[in-house]
C-alpha cells in the first residue's frame, strides 16, 4: 500500500487543525453565551434590588422630614409655653412629644439652666433627627451597593459578550477555509481563527464565572 505523500498528510494536518479549532470555538462560544446570560440576570437582579432600596429610601426620607417637623413643631410650643411661663402647658407637650425626640430634648434640657430666659442666644438646639433617618441612610447605602454589583455584572457580562463576538468570527473564519484555493491563504486564515479562538478563551479565563 502506497504511503500517503507529504501533501496528502499536510492536507490531513490541516483538517484536522480545523476541526479543533471549529470544536474549540464552538464549545467556548457556548461556555460565553451560558455566562453571558447569567451575569445578564445578575444585573438586572440587582438593577431591580437596586431601585427597591431606592424607593424605601426616599419614603423614608419623606417620612424622616414629617417627623422632623413634628418634633420642631412640638419644641417651638414648649419654648412658647416656657417663656410665657406657662408651666402646665410646657409639661403636657413634654408629655406628647414623640419617643425618637423626647430622649434628645431632655438631654438638651439637663444641660440648660432652670431659667430658659438666661440662655444665650446661639445656644445650641436639640437635634430633630427622627428614626427614618438613619434608616432612609442605611436603605441608599444599600441601593448603592446593589447598584455597584450590578454594573459589575454587567462589565463581567461584556466580556463573555464580547468574547463570543469573536469567537463566532473565528468560526466563521475557520469555516470558509474550505472554500479557498490558495494553501497558504488557508493557513494564514485558520491561524488568525486559532489567535482569535485562544484571545477570546483568555478573557474568559481571568474573568469569573457563575454557576446557576
Amino acid at each position: 500500500m502506497e504511503a500517503p505523500r507529504a501533501g496528502e498528510r499536510g492536507e490531513r494536518r490541516f483538517e484536522f487543525t480545523t476541526a479543533l479549532v471549529l470544536a474549540a470555538a464552538g464549545l467556548a462560544s457556548a461556555w460565553a453565551s451560558f455566562q453571558g446570560g447569567l451575569w445578564d440576570k445578575l444585573e438586572s437582579e440587582q438593577y431591580a434590588i437596586s431601585n427597591a432600596h431606592l424607593t424605601e429610601s426616599s419614603q423614608l426620607m419623606l417620612r424622616s422630614g414629617q417627623e422632623q417637623a413634628v418634633s420642631a413643631a412640638l419644641f417651638l410650643q414648649w419654648l412658647d409655653a416656657t417663656s410665657d411661663r406657662q408651666e402646665k402647658r410646657a409639661k403636657i407637650i413634654e408629655s406628647h412629644m414623640p419617643v425618637w425626640f423626647a430622649g434628645e430634648f431632655a438631654a438638651w434640657r439637663s444641660r440648660l439652666p432652670k431659667d430658659i430666659e438666661t440662655v444665650a442666644a446661639n445656644a445650641p438646639l436639640p437635634r430633630f433627627h427622627g428614626p427614618s433617618l438613619g434608616k432612609a441612610v442605611a436603605e441608599r447605602k444599600a441601593s448603592d451597593a446593589a447598584r455597584a454589583e450590578a454594573r459589575r455584572a454587567g462589565d463581567n457580562g461584556d466580556t463573555y459578550d464580547i468574547a463570543n463576538v469573536v469567537l463566532a468570527l473565528a468560526l466563521f473564519l475557520a469555516g470558509i477555509t474550505s472554500v479557498l484555493h490558495s494553501r497558504r491563504g488557508k493557513h494564514m486564515v485558520m491561524a488568525l481563527a486559532g489567535a482569535l479562538s485562544l484571545a477570546a478563551v483568555a478573557a474568559m479565563l481571568l474573568a469569573p464565572s457563575l454557576l446557576p
